[in-house]
Order: structure tokens, then C-alpha cells, then sequence
């Protein structure tokens, strides 16, 4: 059998294909990238990813991104500490809105006040951490998983009595 011999034009071609394909790798793996920054949230029309009611007051409002670039928005700040234990999303940034100022402060930042009220009667509000009186993140988790309320559409443990 003669050897062919693959004109110079088809190796030039598979070259572009090749470089076509590479320019489209890199560029959907480079969309999927999660925001480092806060993203916007639609006041009373955004339901919460975890009890699915709207959110409506800022100050009780929370949002986490994940690795995998999924950006989650929550009414209560128990909602979201109630969905990192029950999903364990692998977690890129985590914020809380300030319960008295309109800033949001870094999970690295925040302390809550507790026996207040929520919108989902958790009874958490976010304040800077080393306030007085509060506690700090990982005791609010712990606070959250030693209560028994819990799914979504429930109104979180103040509605059992367990923070209020």
C-alpha cells in the first residue's frame, strides 16, 4: 500500500481546530469562577434559598457563594447557617448583612446577638465581631444544630421556643 502523505493545509486545519477547542476550554472554565464581591439581591421578589420566602428586610439578610460559582441569598441568618448544615456546600465567600447598619460584614467579621427577632424566628442578628454580649460564628452554627426545628418552611427553633 503507497504512503500518503496528508497535505500541509490539513495539518494547518487540525491546528485551528485544536486551538479553537483550547480558546473554549479555557474560556468556560474561566466563566465558572465564583464572584469574589456580593451579589446584588431583589429585594421582595428574591425568594431564600432555604425557606423560600421573599426576602424583604436587609438587615436580616445573608449570602453565600460557592466554589462552583452558585450564589445563594437568605432572609434570616439562620436560614443560611441552617442550609450550610444541611448541604455543606463547599463555601467560597459567606456573608451577613449588619442587623443595625447598612453594611454586610464577612463571615470572618461577624458575631451574632441572640434572642432577636427574624424573619424566621431564628433569633440571630449579625453585629462585627468582638461586640459585647454575642457570640461568634461557630457557636451560632453549634446553637442551630442542637435545636430541633429545622427544615425549610419551618419557622426556625424561636417558633418552639428553643432561642426565644
Amino acid at each position: 500500500m503507497p504512503r500518503r502523505d496528508l497535505p500541509w493545509w490539513r495539518f494547518a486545519a487540525l491546528a485551528l481546530v485544536g486551538a479553537a477547542v483550547g480558546v473554549v476550554i479555557l474560556t468556560v472554565r474561566g466563566a465558572q469562577q465564583a464572584p469574589d464581591d456580593l451579589q446584588a439581591i431583589e429585594w421582595n421578589h428574591q425568594p431564600c434559598a432555604h425557606c423560600r420566602m421573599l426576602i424583604g428586610d436587609p438587615h436580616h439578610a445573608a449570602q453565600l457563594i460557592t466554589q462552583d460559582g452558585d450564589v445563594l441569598s437568605f432572609d434570616d441568618p439562620g436560614c443560611a447557617l441552617r442550609h450550610l448544615a444541611d448541604h455543606h456546600p463547599a463555601l467560597h465567600r459567606l456573608w451577613f448583612h449588619h442587623a443595625r447598619d447598612d453594611r454586610w460584614l464577612a463571615a470572618d467579621q461577624v458575631a451574632f446577638v441572640t434572642g432577636t427577632v427574624t424573619p424566621m424566628a431564628y433569633g440571630l442578628a449579625a453585629v462585627d465581631r468582638g461586640t459585647r454580649g454575642t457570640i461568634d460564628l461557630a457557636e451560632a452554627q453549634r446553637l442551630l444544630a442542637s435545636s430541633t426545628a429545622g427544615t425549610a418552611g419551618t419557622a426556625g427553633p424561636a417558633a418552639e421556643g428553643a432561642m426565644q
